[in-house]
């Protein structure tokens, strides 16, 4: 086994050869698929939304070459893969890096730093004529752009969608550019009521997709955000963007209180087990007190009983009233010096494109 690992060593010098590319920017640009080969453990930590865990080694296996290495340096880690991948086990990892291949020719090949893991599949892979490029770097290399990316978020101007809640921010984020929409990226709507957060990405993920969204645009344009406290669910957003936002110009979305219960109705209630409410209303009961938590629950109950929409209108007036419209004030009158404009939909719209040059979707 060890003249075997000598010849794959001589192998990987080979492999020093072969195609790499460098260019991160442009791969998330492109959103350019990514075989990554990392351990499913490992990319269970967070990647790049182009990326599909395609692995070398599953979990057990890369500690059972992680305890080669450390214990007799690299010629012993490598006879130990080869140990445990005899040429059956091969050739099913192989068969499925081909199948993405054949959907995705244009694919590449990432592990955590480009090293040795990317080599050896870009080995197996020129054994059955595929040519694929490695990422130099691998994953820490993408990491690390992402973060400089983000850490110089600063250098763009935003400008900042305010409103009550349930007055159509999300609705006209969406239908301008350029804009962010930070609480898509991080598959969550802001509020107590504003989804799971089990269902949010890793943060490495989160900061990876506004990453790539931050690339697309010029730093002399102005980008529309919606305006955000500093955690959307359980992600943070990047200091250097919140600080940001914290000093640029606000614009304010008006609708009437029918209008909005409406829009929340339809957004959040519509669908929802009353289970699910009920657990969304617990996690603002302190600061309702308990009160106004009562007459709430009870408002809940009620309307899932009788299943009139109105009476979710009722309760759902109550909780604006009550929780989400003083908040709003509180935090709005926080803003009042960098207020610029504030009207109903048509009238923000029009201002935005005519002021700040935002374009229609």
């Amino acid at each position: 086994m060890k003249h075997l690992a000598n010849q794959f060593l001589e192998r990987n010098l080979e492999a020093e050869t072969f195609e790499t590319v460098d260019d991160i920017r442009q791969i998330l640009l492109q959103s350019i698929p990514i075989i990554d080969v990392r351990s499913p453990l490992e990319f269970a930590q967070g990647a790049v939304p182009n990326a599909v865990n395609l692995p070398l080694l599953n979990d057990g296996e890369r500690a059972k070459v992680g305890t080669a290495y450390k214990e007799g340096g690299l010629q012993s880690a490598i006879a130990k893969g080869l140990e445990i991948l005899p040429k059956d086990s091969r050739d099913v990892r192989v068969a499925r890096w081909i199948r993405f291949l054949e959907q995705h020719p244009n694919g590449l090949i990432c592990c955590w730093r480009g090293g040795l893991r990317s080599k050896i599949v870009q080995i197996w892979l020129h054994e059955t004529g595929w040519q694929v490029p490695r990422i130099v770097g691998g994953s820490k290399a993408i990491r690390t752009f992402c973060m400089n990316t983000i850490d110089a978020a600063g250098q763009y101007n935003y400008v900042v969608l305010a409103g009550r809640t349930g007055s159509g921010k999300t609705q006209l984020l969406k239908a301008l550019q350029p804009s962010i929409d930070l609480e898509g990226l991080a598959h969550h709507r802001g509020s107590a009521f504003g989804g799971d957060t089990a269902s949010q990405p890793l943060p490495i993920n989160f900061e990876s997709a506004l990453a790539r969204d931050l690339l697309r645009f010029r730093p002399t344009r102005n980008i529309l955000v919606e305006d955000e406290s500093r955690v959307i669910g359980k992600l943070a957003v990047p200091e250097s963007l919140f600080k940001k936002m914290g000093l640029s110009p606000v614009v304010v979305l008006q609708a009437e209180e029918t209008e909005r219960i409406q829009h929340i109705y339809h957004s959040y209630v519509e669908g929802t087990a009353e289970e699910v409410i009920l657990s969304n209303l617990e996690k603002i009961r302190k600061r309702l007190g308990m009160e106004r938590y009562l007459e709430i629950r009870a408002a809940i109950q009620n309307a899932y009983h009788t299943r009139d929409r109105e009476d979710h209108f009722s309760w759902l007036t109550l909780l604006l009233r009550y929780y989400y419209d003083p908040m709003y004030d509180y935090q709005l009158a926080r803003k009042k010096d960098r207020l610029i404009h504030s009207g109903p939909k048509n009238a923000v719209k029009e201002f935005l494109m005519t002021k700040f040059d935002f374009q229609s979707k």
